[in-house]
């Protein structure tokens, strides 16, 4: 009889610990999910983060020579930055520094949006440090056929949403992970950590459910301005397992006490087969969010030497007749 009980007992607490552990981790993905949405509330913050890219051409190359030459610049590249957004009116500030792979000097490209202006300077098309070129955003979304308007300039942390919930939404909340201990950040607070791993266990499972996602994924980054047009058709036309995500690969972020995701990283690798012949690409980013929602002031002033992009911006994205 003892050992009948002893059994019981023993299947009753192993039946328990399966429910809770599953339980657990269905909770864990919902407190992912909620701060992916959580994100549409941000209004202004600061920010600051880098990636490490090494992008094939089946990628990145377009139909247009001069967009070609300046996607060169980046597809093998570290890139780090800080600015400061705010949503209303629509002001932004970054300086992103460029370090091309096997590069010792980096080059920099200030940005500034401010009274429906885009301001930057490049030194790949720019004379001079203080010589800027200037898009009339307003222009530009009443007027033309491109993607990059005033809206999904506004937009980006629900496009951030949107793509994260497409990515994640699919998989099986077993694979979602909370760390025991809270991580610190930049400004001493505290946050909880949650992860989601790829690994050659769950490698052909999450594949199944991105590929279900992808053609939405790819149509939702080219109605950002993200994918030119006809890069976006070539990936959609591209056959049934041409993107495959590969292990080992991570995704990680911090979530505040308010809901707000304040430090992620990603760190993903991904196939493209074209032509019959495999491209591996790696994409490594981390970024953190401060001062979300504080209103932080822009620190940088619009310049005065000032150029027109439009005939440029023609050469890069012609208008269709």
């Amino acid at each position: 009889m003892s050992k009948k009980w002893i059994t019981l007992t023993a299947v009753t607490a192993i039946s328990l610990l399966s429910l809770t552990a599953c339980t657990d981790n269905t909770k864990v993905k919902e407190a992912l999910e909620q701060s992916l949405n959580k994100q549409k509330e941000m209004k202004s913050y600061t920010f600051e983060g880098s990636t490490t890219l090494a992008i094939s051409d089946a990628l990145l190359k377009t139909s247009n020579p001069l967009t070609n030459s300046l996607l060169t610049l980046v597809k093998d590249s570290t890139i780090d930055w800080k600015g400061i957004s705010n949503v209303e009116p629509l002001q932004f500030q970054t300086d992103l520094k460029i370090t091309p792979k096997g590069s010792t000097s980096p080059f920099e490209i200030p940005i500034l949006i401010k009274d429906n202006k885009m301001y930057f300077n490049m030194p790949a098309l720019n004379k001079t440090a203080d010589e800027y070129y200037a898009i009339d955003l307003q222009q530009m979304s009443q007027t033309s056929k491109s993607p990059l308007t005033l809206d999904t300039l506004k937009n980006t942390s629900q496009l951030s949403t949107s793509l994260g919930n497409l990515v994640f939404s699919g998989i099986d909340p077993k694979w979602y992970k909370e760390a025991k201990e809270p991580v610190k950040l930049k400004d001493g607070s505290t946050a909880k950590s949650i992860s989601v791993e790829l690994t050659s266990k769950n490698e052909k499972d999450i594949n199944t459910v991105f590929q279900t996602k992808l053609p939405e994924f790819i149509g939702t980054l080219q109605n950002n301005g993200f994918i030119p047009a006809d890069k976006a058709d070539q990936l959609k036309k591209s056959p049934p397992g041409a993107i495959q995500l590969k292990a080992p690969s991570k995704m990680f972020v911090a979530i505040d006490d308010s809901g707000f995701i304040r430090d992620q990283s990603i760190d993903v690798v991904f196939q493209m087969t074209v032509d019959g012949k495999a491209q591996e690409n790696h994409i490594v980013l981390h970024q953190t969010y401060d001062a979300i929602n504080q209103a932080t002031a822009l620190t940088k002033e619009v310049p005065k030497n000032v150029k027109s992009f439009d005939e440029i911006l023609k050469l890069i994205a012609p208008v269709k007749k």
